[in-house]
């Protein structure tokens, strides 16, 4: 990762609840990773908040109804209206409608560059000959190809339909299993970074309960951890900023539903493979988070030296080369 513009990204103003008329969040950029760094200035990281949420149960034509799907959909819903996200929740779509939500919410909602979106999905999904696809009410199965095709969902549609919105993060969760070819795999217990001014730029993130070939179980289990991760329940944040990125929040379900199904459910996380969106962080506060302000400090830094500092050991040369100018 390039180390030019290596502020820290620490928020200390509350996210509005859905009662507010905020539904942003607002953060201070940082001189460094300290926890004590001097401010440098405070800016809105995102102006709205916008999430979609689809549950899928009733399926027929070979697919085995679910479920939990619609009741997930109901819980997740909730506890995103809870952290201040204005929610559209769509429940038991066909292939026309499922195609159209999505068409709809990246070009209305995702028109405002400094909104964030969410989306939700749960319901099934299917991995044909290396492609992940998403499974509408009505879709096909498998053994009817065309059929299957014509009905289902694809990942490299879906990738298109993300680059549609013109929000600069966009993190989708997907509650089922199959493979996909529009996000970089990543498999890490690292503890992921302090959240820095590259958290800030444009990222399409993925996540899904579980790879191609894997049952998902269909008990809520993976929407709980979810919830629980986002309402602070669990110890999904290892930096303990009282701040949970997409990031992070991959290394929580990825190890903790390997943990509990013994590897038989090992979620997938990763970034859209897209140079333009591939270096930021979705960022949610927790809802447990009650960070203070910090005095802003009376002396600024030299921000040429605090530049200089936090690209000195890059080895691109672009760095040097923008420093230079």
């Amino acid at each position: 990762m390039p180390k030019l513009f290596i502020f820290a990204l620490i928020a200390i103003c509350t996210v509005a609840n859905a009662q507010a008329d905020s539904r942003g969040l607002t953060v201070q950029l940082k001189a460094s990773e300290a926890r004590d760094a001097t401010v440098l200035e405070e800016v809105e990281l995102y102006s709205k908040s916008y999430a979609l949420v689809i549950g899928n149960d009733s399926y027929g034509a070979g697919w085995a109804r679910l479920a939990q799907a619609r009741n997930d959909a109901h819980k997740v819903a909730n506890a995103l209206r809870a952290r201040g996200f204005e929610v559209t929740l769509k429940l038991d779509l066909t292939s026309r409608e499922m195609e159209q939500s999505f068409k709809d919410f990246f070009l209305d909602k995702g028109e405002d560059p400094d909104a964030r979106l969410f989306i939700w999905y749960a319901g099934h999904g299917h991995t044909e000959d290396g492609e992940g696809y998403l499974v509408p009410v009505d879709g096909a199965a498998p053994q009817n190809r065309r059929k299957f095709l014509t009905t289902a969902l694809s990942m490299r549609d879906f990738g298109k339909f993300v680059r549609y919105a013109e929000s600069k993060h966009v993190f989708t969760i997907f509650d089922s299993c199959f493979a996909g070819t529009i996000f970089n795999v990543a498999r890490s217990n690292d503890t992921p970074p302090q959240i820095t001014r590259i958290t800030a730029q444009p990222v399409r993130q993925f996540l899904t309960s579980g790879d191609a070939g894997q049952t998902v179980a269909d008990n809520g289990s993976f929407a709980d951890l979810f919830i629980e991760a986002l309402e602070g329940k669990r110890r999904a944040d290892p930096n303990a900023d009282g701040y949970l990125t997409a990031s992070e929040l991959g290394v929580f379900l990825d190890t903790k539903m390997s943990n509990l199904t013994n590897n038989r459910q090992t979620p997938r996380y990763g970034k859209l493979q897209d140079q333009k969106y591939d270096k930021g962080d979705f960022v949610f506060q927790l809802a447990t988070a009650s960070p203070t302000r910090t005095a802003q400090p009376t002396a600024q830094p030299d921000k040429e030296t605090v530049f200089w500092q936090s690209i000195r050991n890059s080895q691109n040369q672009a760095d040097f080369q923008a420093y230079l100018d």
